[in-house]
């Protein structure tokens, strides 16, 4: 049920300008400056890289099962664009109080999200078979990062389990306190510690009678919330804030954009850059416009000459839509994309802003 209130809010977000395509990519958190930029025009930054997991195939047939249940009608012949139905709108209102989206914060921990889990899940492990003198346990994270951080924190930690593991028992008390019974049990029924591994997700979906779609959504949307609540409260959650220090992102840019920001800081231009790094100008060009994305101190004026941001505010607002085709057809021939993208960041960025 998730997953449907997730693709039906997105469908409705969308405003049939996009194709249900651009979905899929935002859901996988596919790293084009389309995708991020879209996430930001429509409204739909808390959905960007929730459902990794998800495949192709399987999105394709919950879409057929929304246009089958009538909850969605095809506005294209000759492209896979929806808009919600009565029906639908009806069904998205009545449920989407109770589906979670709400706690969703996907452009801003889709990476960091899986890290924190990671390190929490094997951190417990670690300590609990620590603890009991058993060091035969089999890891049940395989990635060299988070095993490299936890053995530096169980060296510092060494001797001190008892402790650590009451203190972390505290903080995830005191964090799931916030979540539904059930909720809870996802979330623990997911840890592994000593002799003992955690569930599956196919596993959870089995006891807690879920699909898997909507039990991957569900741990995915307690984790962004948990995160949450640590940053606005980490004297609360000194254990756990621990577990984010080195995870935090004063821009939250990619890291190919981050390079190019601290060049451009440097005083290179855009061409200097592209041959330093060995990229295309327009892979620059997208850069720039992520960095005015998520930076709203970033300036963009020298982007633009005389009167060009007008002109194309002016076309934004006739246009009534953010089609960059339609939007182009507006302006002079000299105005390029590139601008018309940076212009629409820019105002993003200072709607998120405001928002906050």
């Amino acid at each position: 049920m998730i997953i449907e209130g997730l693709l039906l809010r997105s469908i409705h977000q969308l405003r049939g300008e996009r194709t249900v395509s651009s979905i899929y990519h935002l859901l996988k958190g596919k790293k084009s400056i389309q995708t991020v930029q879209d996430a930001h025009i429509y409204s739909l930054e808390p959905y960007f890289g929730v459902h990794k997991r998800l495949d192709k195939r399987q999105f394709d047939d919950i879409v057929d099962k929304l246009s089958y249940m009538k909850y969605i009608q095809s506005l294209s012949d000759l492209q896979p664009i929806w808009k919600l139905t009565r029906e639908g709108l009806g069904w998205l209102d009545e449920r989407e109080p109770i589906l979670g989206l709400d706690k969703l914060n996907g452009l801003k921990y889709h990476e960091t999200g899986v890290l924190f889990t990671d390190r929490l899940t094997l951190l417990i492990q670690t300590l609990t078979n620590s603890r009991m003198n058993y060091f035969s346990f089999i890891p049940v994270v395989d990635n060299g990062p988070t095993e490299s951080w936890v053995k530096g924190f169980y060296k510092k930690a060494r001797d001190k389990e008892g402790a650590i593991l009451q203190e972390m028992y505290e903080e995830l008390h005191h964090l799931l306190k916030n979540f539904t019974d059930d909720e809870a049990g996802i979330f623990t029924d997911r840890l592994t510690g000593y002799k003992r591994y955690g569930m599956s997700v196919g596993q959870l979906a089995d006891k807690y009678q879920l699909s898997i779609d909507d039990t991957y959504l569900r741990l995915t949307a307690m984790t962004h919330s948990m995160m949450d609540q640590i940053r606005n409260n980490p004297g609360a959650f000194p254990l756990m804030k621990l577990l984010l220090r080195d995870l935090e992102d004063d821009y939250g840019l990619s890291f190919s954009a981050n390079t190019t920001y601290k060049l451009l800081k440097k005083g290179l231009d855009i061409d200097q850059i592209a041959g330093r790094r060995k990229l295309k100008v327009n892979t620059i060009y997208d850069h720039i416009v992520e960095i005015a994305l998520q930076d709203e101190g970033f300036s963009i004026d020298s982007y633009f000459s005389h009167g060009e941001k007008e002109e194309i505010i002016q076309a934004m607002n006739k246009a009534g839509t953010h089609k960059l085709k339609e939007i182009k057809q507006l302006v002079n021939e000299k105005v390029s994309y590139f601008q018309i993208r940076l212009l629409i960041a820019r105002e993003k960025s200072l709607e998120r802003r405001d928002r906050q």
